[in-house]
């Protein structure tokens, strides 16, 4: 109950849910001055977040925290790869309604596949079904797709407890206590690496970030740039998200 409740929060505190709830008070006191400037503030918000310019201003900062890995660099010595779920596709139609990974986890996963293909190292696929009964935990349909993806099935254990990053760094330490690893490759997407960075050292882990989906722009910005799309709120959405778990997790870790 309490991450069911934790979540909720944050998804009324994060866009969009923070923005309509500051346009409805502004609404309510629409006859006050400060109403009516609630009501232009979250439709400048609403706008400007949408934009790529504001969201890499938000974005960058936590994606060049560390730098793209060069796998032919790694250090010697006993280590495994340590991928972190982004959540499910559930009941995929097109494979007959068994759940598939989403957009964030499918690209980490593809990564990790690549990585572990490119080293040899074994690959630990964690994450929990989290807030569902009726899902498949996502380390389960990791491990699945990084066999489909060239991983061999013996290098492949997967964590299906976990159902935030702190409880996947505690359970995977748990796991890598019984095999003597104490470094690990850590796999997830570039705007989260920052803060699992963090909780892995929390947990006593030597860890070796591997950003990968990135979402800032490489290319010049254009006139479309500065126009809103539902997508990039969303990555503004996704950042704000990162910020505002950054600063809970040290203030409750």
């Amino acid at each position: 109950m309490s991450l069911l409740i934790s979540k909720s929060i944050s998804q009324l505190l994060l866009p969009p849910g923070g923005l309509i709830l500051l346009g409805l008070l502004g609404l309510l006191c629409w006859r006050r001055p400060w109403g009516r400037a609630l009501i232009a503030l979250s439709l400048v918000a609403f706008w400007l977040l949408s934009t790529e310019p504001v969201r890499d201003a938000l974005v960058e900062p936590l994606e060049h925290a560390y730098p793209a890995l060069d796998a032919n660099r790694l250090p010697a010595g006993s280590m495994a790869i340590v991928l972190l779920g982004g959540g499910l596709y559930e009941k995929a139609p097109e494979y007959g309604g068994v759940d598939s990974l989403g957009m964030h986890a499918l690209m980490r996963t593809m990564y990790a596949a690549d990585l572990a293909r490119k080293t040899g190292l074994p690959v630990y696929p964690t994450g929990g079904a989290v807030l569902s009964d009726t899902t498949e935990a996502e380390g389960v349909v990791m491990r699945r797709w990084l066999i489909r993806l060239g991983v061999p099935a013996t290098m492949v254990h997967a964590e299906s407890a976990a159902d935030n990053t702190w409880q996947n760094a505690a359970n995977i330490s748990a796991m890598f206590a019984h095999a003597g690893i104490r470094r690990v490759v850590l796999v997830t997407s570039a705007y989260h690496m920052p803060r699992a960075v963090w909780v892995f050292q929390q947990h006593g882990m030597q860890v070796i970030p591997a950003p990968c989906a990135y979402m800032s722009e490489r290319e010049p910005y254009d006139l479309r740039s500065w126009l809103p799309r539902w997508n990039v709120l969303a990555d503004s959405g996704d950042a704000l998200h990162e910020y505002l778990g950054s600063l809970w997790y040290r203030i409750r870790y």
